[in-house]
């Protein structure tokens, strides 16, 4: 019995790790920042090759109409700036246009991600899930009379609101999501702390 026990519990942490979403480009809101395009002839350009690119911002603004992307002195990438104004929205925003280098084109249709820590972030479904998880652990602990289990789950939950704290959830960083990560801070550690306490006593 123990050993099936062990079996859900494996599965379920492994079910942590398997559900996460990048993204490819991502800057932080409200700075400057600039977007490459990566040259079309396998990584390399002319001196003579145009970039012609307009970028939208999430709501469909258009923050960039058909500007000519200034090329690198390598010759391998383009570029086109934003300033603190243009990304100050958060989410994602489009960049669509076409490079001509001689007799080749190439379009030009990418997505960029602004949050606010300027790193990666996950889907919302990532965090449903592992929320869910570290809950279901918490559960099966009570079920099965497996205070360690329960205590994983707490700890689990700890883990998960302080990274929401920091991080925000998805790409909300405000008051709210700060509370919510407090809330499952709080509760996570009343599990593992009422259910060590729990465990001493009866081993004592």
């Amino acid at each position: 019995m123990q050993s099936e026990h062990k079996k859900i519990l494996i599965v379920m942490l492994l079910g942590i790790f398997l559900v996460v979403s990048v993204s490819a480009l991502t800057y932080k809101q409200s700075t400057n920042f600039d977007v490459n395009i990566v040259c079309i002839n396998a990584g390399f350009c002319s001196a003579s090759a145009d970039c012609n690119v307009s970028v939208f911002d999430p709501k469909g603004i258009v923050l960039l109409d058909g500007v000519q992307a200034t090329q690198s002195a390598s010759l391998a990438f383009f570029n086109i700036s934003l300033d603190s104004n243009q990304s100050s929205v958060l989410g994602e925003y489009q960049v669509g246009g076409f490079c001509k280098d001689g007799s080749v084109t190439q379009l030009v249709d990418f997505t960029f991600d602004v949050t606010p820590t300027g790193e990666i972030t996950n889907s919302i479904g990532f965090f449903i899930i592992v929320y869910s998880i570290f809950f279901l652990i918490i559960g099966f602990g009570f079920v099965l009379r497996n205070e360690w289990m329960a205590i994983l789950g707490g700890m689990g939950l700890i883990f998960m609101g302080i990274f929401t704290f920091n991080s925000g959830i998805v790409i909300f960083k405000n008051v709210t999501t700060q509370v919510v990560s407090l809330i499952t801070i709080a509760f996570g550690a009343i599990i593992s702390i009422l259910t060590s306490l729990s465990l001493i006593d009866n081993n004592l």
